[in-house]
């Protein structure tokens, strides 16, 4: 004769305290977390852990784990399995032993289970630098490797500070005190002004999320205590003329010089960042209308943008990359690299620099050579393009600039050249 076989594990869920339409209604709202046991009769048993609408995942039952803001999501996953697992074999024991089973008596069962320590708060890292590093990682994914390896930096700066001083970092030591030390630790150190205020601006990336989580609670904390006006950087750009030297060297006696020299100059004449105009490759060429355009991702934005290839970036490509973009360089060697280029084309301006280093301003003066960077194609294709009085709407498409008063930043002529911009443009009766 044939049999079947009882379950006597009992039917599991994990369910919020609070409706489900509540919660949907406003996501970000925490509600306790029950287990419900049915074994004929329904036994209800609070985790202790709260979760929201956001944050659960409804099919499985449990925190998500990678989409989610919860720090310790695995953690509390675990737990759920482990009292998940412990009151099924618990139940089928007492089954097994003809033992009658009671809601008290399971309820006393998890207590037990639990060493009576449950309890109902929000879920919360140990310390704030476990915290930091967490939600570093979160947000691993959307950010890019320069600006992950400046927060690292960051926390290393608060860590070493913190020994430094011998004091103990948590939540609550984030007032304006700690600021104006913090502040004076990196001035100690010789950092520059603007160094100073991109650490304090990736340190209150970690405090907005640390407060939104109600994780500070110290009455004295407030955020524009990590404020620091940053200064304007000594940046230049170069003219067509100076643009136009570097194309017409010959450098070809030193391949590493005159890779940078091509690459750089792409990014004068397309406007991009470096992470863009770095590493373009033949499939980032399409044809439109007959013109040939880079077709770009801008990484930093998402945006789409078509950059005419022009006479100058064919010459490059045709005469020394067999009709290609130049192949991809580190940032690290071009920047060197394109600064020998610059001394080589006699760009030895003296420029005035200006620096607040270690608490106290610094001016001298440089050759021009000197201040080339990666980030100056951008700038030279900016300058150059409203000088020649594209409108900066239409500069704004290419550079990827979201507003009209970042881009203005990044104008750089002044003195007679600035004046002699302005009278161009047919305002005065000269």
């Amino acid at each position: 004769m044939k049999t079947t076989i009882d379950n006597f594990n009992g039917v599991v869920r994990f369910a919020f305290k609070d409706p489900v339409y509540m919660l949907e209604a406003s996501k970000k709202k925490e509600s306790l977390i029950f287990l419900h046991f049915s074994y004929g009769a329904r036994f209800k048993y609070s985790t202790g852990y709260k979760s929201c609408f956001e944050n659960w995942d409804f099919d499985k039952q449990k925190i998500k784990e990678t989409k989610s803001n919860i720090i310790n999501a695995r953690e509390v996953n675990e737990f759920l399995s482990n009292i998940e697992n412990a009151i099924k074999k618990e139940y089928s024991r007492l089954i097994a032993e003809n033992i009658i089973v009671t809601n008290e008596v399971l309820k006393q069962f998890l207590d037990n289970f639990l060493n009576k320590n449950v309890k109902s708060e929000k879920i919360a890292p140990i310390t704030f630098f476990d915290f930091a590093d967490a939600y570093l990682e979160l947000k691993k994914k959307g950010i890019t490797k320069i600006t992950y390896t400046s927060y690292n930096q960051t926390l290393k700066k608060v860590k070493a500070f913190s020994e430094s001083n011998n004091i103990k970092v948590d939540f609550n030591s984030f007032d304006k005190s700690f600021a104006l030390s913090f502040i004076t630790y990196l001035e100690e150190l010789d950092f520059a002004l603007n160094t100073i205020t991109k650490h304090l601006k990736n340190l209150k990336t970690f405090l907005i999320e640390a407060n939104r989580k109600k994780f500070i609670d110290n009455v004295d904390f407030n955020l524009s205590d990590f404020n620091l006006k940053a200064e304007e950087t000594t940046a230049i750009y170069l003219t067509d003329n100076e643009l136009e030297l570097m194309l017409n060297k010959d450098l070809s006696k030193y391949p590493e010089l005159e890779l940078a020299r091509d690459i750089f100059l792409i990014g004068c004449y397309t406007g991009q960042r470096i992470s863009d105009y770095n590493g373009l490759t033949k499939e980032s060429i399409k044809r439109i209308n007959g013109v040939d355009y880079f077709k770009i991702k801008q990484k930093k934005t998402k945006a789409e943008v078509q950059c005419p290839i022009t006479k100058e970036i064919r010459e490059i490509m045709d005469e020394r990359h067999v009709g290609n973009p130049p192949k991809k360089m580190f940032e690290q060697l071009l920047n060197r690299c394109i600064k020998e280029v610059g001394q080589a084309i006699e760009l030895n301006e003296p420029i005035e620099f200006s620096i607040t280093r270690g608490g106290v301003e610094v001016k001298d003066f440089i050759p021009k050579y000197k201040l080339i960077h990666s980030h100056t194609a951008r700038r030279s294709f900016c300058t150059n393009m409203y000088k020649k009085k594209m409108p900066v709407f239409d500069i704004m498409h290419f550079s990827g600039h979201k507003t009209e008063r970042e881009f203005y930043k990044y104008i750089r002529i002044q003195g007679e050249e600035r004046a002699s911009h302005i009278v161009g443009q047919g305002f005065f009766n000269v």
